[in-house]
Order: C-alpha cells, then sequence, then structure tokens
C-alpha cells in the first residue's frame, strides 16, 4: 500500500478512501457535537437530543432485551452514557479525520457504534433503516484496509517507525497492526 510520500493520481483508490475517511470523520464530529454536554435537549436533559432519541428506541423496540437495557440501566445512568457517547464519538472523529489508529479506534470503534445505533433505530418510524449497513461497511473498510495509511498520521508513524534504528522489531510488529 502506498504511503503519505508516494504520488498519487486520480486513480488511487486508497486516496479515495482517505478523502472518504475524513469526510465521514466530520460526520462523527457533528452527530458528536450535537449530543454535546453543554447542549441542553427538548427534555431538559444535557446531551442535545440524546435522551429524546433514547426514548424513541425505549418505544420502537428493535429487541425487547436492548429496551430493557436501555429504559433500567441507561437512562438511570444517562449523564454517564451521555458522556460516554460524547467522547467516543469526538474519538472516532479524531481518529478518521487525521487518520491515527484507524483500524482499532475509526474502524472497530466505529463499527461497533454503528451496530449499536442500528440495533436501536431499526424499528423507529421514520429511520432509514438501509444507512446503517452502508456506514457499518464503510467502517469495516477503513478497518481492514487500515484507512489511515493513506492521507493520514498512520502511514507517517509506519514510515517512521521503519526508518528508524530504535525501533525494535517487537515495537515495529505493534505498529504494523495497529495502523
Amino acid at each position: 500500500m502506498k504511503t503519505n510520500d508516494d504520488n498519487c493520481s486520480v486513480r488511487d483508490v486508497a486516496l479515495w478512501v482517505g478523502l472518504y475517511r475524513i469526510a465521514l470523520g466530520f460526520m462523527w464530529f457533528d452527530q458528536a457535537l450535537q449530543k454535546a454536554p453543554w447542549i441542553i435537549g427538548p427534555e431538559g436533559k444535557p446531551y442535545g437530543w440524546l435522551y429524546g432519541y433514547i426514548w424513541k428506541e425505549i418505544n420502537n423496540p428493535t429487541f425487547g432485551f436492548y429496551a430493557e437495557f436501555l429504559k433500567n440501566i441507561l437512562l438511570p445512568n444517562f449523564g454517564f452514557f451521555g458522556l460516554t457517547t460524547f467522547l467516543i464519538e469526538i474519538a472516532i472523529g479524531c481518529s478518521l479525520v487525521f487518520g491515527i489508529l484507524v483500524p482499532l479506534i475509526g474502524g472497530l470503534g466505529g463499527t461497533l457504534m454503528q451496530l449499536n445505533i442500528a440495533v436501536g433505530s431499526y424499528r423507529i418510524p421514520g429511520e432509514w433503516f438501509w444507512l446503517w449497513p452502508l456506514l457499518i461497511g464503510s467502517h469495516i473498510i477503513f478497518m481492514m484496509g487500515r484507512g489511515g495509511r493513506r492521507v493520514g498520521l498512520d502511514g507517517l508513524i509506519l514510515k517512521t517507525s521503519s526508518r528508524s534504528p530504535n525501533a525494535g522489531g517487537k515495537l515495529r510488529h505493534i505498529l504494523q497492526h495497529l495502523v
């Protein structure tokens, strides 16, 4: 796979995947900022529209056990889960925009988060259920295709570690699997 210093052309698939990765990262930032702790939603709760959306998931359950989890575990601990959601979405956005630790954070983390959203919103009227496989597939491509190695810091880290005489074989091996 090409690294950041290699020449690129309009037919360079890795370049287009990298640009798509960045665009999807900005989507994650947008979604996270709509659920920021300082945004008060219509119900008077922090984290924007998240509280109301969770009630939509509870009232239109895809799975009964998931609705029970939301109602009995998540809502009583909404502050913790709201902050966790916000921070995870910011982390996924940073990973995708900057191309850092993409297989782990932007790829696997994004896949798991999209799966969670898909399970919760599948039965909500008006939701675009077909959108989730497209978003989940994008994150799987970033994860399996090492999406940060092109137009991202992962490529720079990998290239620097391979040139560095101080980077031992074990560290280089770890980096090759993380980035």
